[in-house]
């Protein structure tokens, strides 16, 4: 099969190297990078080839295009790639936050596009080298929600890399739960500088991220139905099996990055909005990561 994975952050960086082995397979930036191979190390051990490139003209033919770039900048990356995407290829959204498939969907249809989530924790320690901090799931299906073979098929290029992957008919509902989830965990981090499992281990953090999850939670389904299990549950089984990790919101505020806060913890305020409902621990994690933000961007 024929892949682009869009984006050389922790996660795509991690996805090249496990899909490369067994699929024709580009790694897509828009920085220029000196990248020749994928390191992994931690929970999975890879040393694979990757083709890195800057040049989209390379992206024409790839079946399928993994999307991992920041949420903020999926509508740049849209905007750039769509028109050497051929007519056939099928997108697959590994991001966080919501809107990211919907934005997808504008270039290339909704029948063209699949959302997927991952529990999975990474940490990129320099361009092609990655940690694997901690063992998730995989969950892909068809956006916004029912059943297309092509889920299928691409659950099984994955299962085939070592990638346990699921299926769903409402993806919707486990990215809702995503955010959710990184609602309560990564802005806790980056205000704290705490790894994620040291959360459990604080009595006022649990609690906060308990609230956070249960408010994120009765806005949520005003808009879908969450599956599994309990959200603060859920998100205390994903700081735990993600201890040792490093969240993407505590990454960015050590790197004087933007952080991905305006569409998980922003996006749950707005939305909480328009329905009605009030989300006081939502705004005050916003506002404090936003505060952080503003001290050097």
């Amino acid at each position: 099969m024929r892949i682009a994975v869009i984006g050389p952050g922790a996660l795509g960086t991690f996805l090249a190297g496990t899909l490369a082995s067994d699929n024709e397979l580009i790694l897509f930036g828009r920085r220029e990078l000196e990248m020749g191979q994928v390191e992994v190390q931690g929970q999975t051990d890879i040393k694979e080839k990757v083709v890195y490139t800057t040049d989209s003209s390379y992206l024409k033919n790839a079946d399928i295009l993994i999307l991992c770039t920041k949420s903020y900048d999926t509508k740049g990356a849209m905007e750039d790639i769509h028109s050497r995407i051929n007519d056939e290829a099928y997108l697959v959204s590994f991001q966080n936050g919501l809107m990211n498939e919907s934005i997808m969907a504008e270039y290339v249809g909704e029948d063209r596009v699949v959302g997927g989530v991952t529990s999975h924790g990474f940490t990129l320690i320099d361009d092609g080298k990655v940690i694997h901090t901690g063992l998730g799931d995989m969950i892909i299906g068809k956006y916004p929600e029912g059943h297309d073979v092509i889920v299928d098929d691409i659950a099984a290029i994955f299962a085939r890399a070592g990638l346990c992957t699921d299926t769903t008919e409402n993806i919707y509902g486990y990215i809702w739960k995503k955010v959710i989830i990184n609602a309560g965990i990564n802005p806790i981090t980056a205000l704290t500088g705490l790894k994620n499992g040291r959360i459990l281990q604080v009595p006022n953090l649990r609690w906060l991220m308990g609230m956070v999850c249960n408010e994120s939670a009765e806005v949520a389904r005003t808009q879908v139905e969450l599956p599994g299990v309990e959200v603060t549950e859920a998100a205390e089984g994903v700081a735990r099996a993600t201890a040792e990790n490093v969240s993407s919101m505590l990454q960015d505020i050590k790197n004087n990055r933007r952080t991905e806060i305006d569409c998980i913890n922003g996006a749950i305020i707005d939305i909480g909005a328009e329905v009605g409902l009030e989300t006081p621990f939502n705004r005050c994690l916003y506002s404090l990561v936003k505060a952080k933000e503003t001290s050097y961007l």
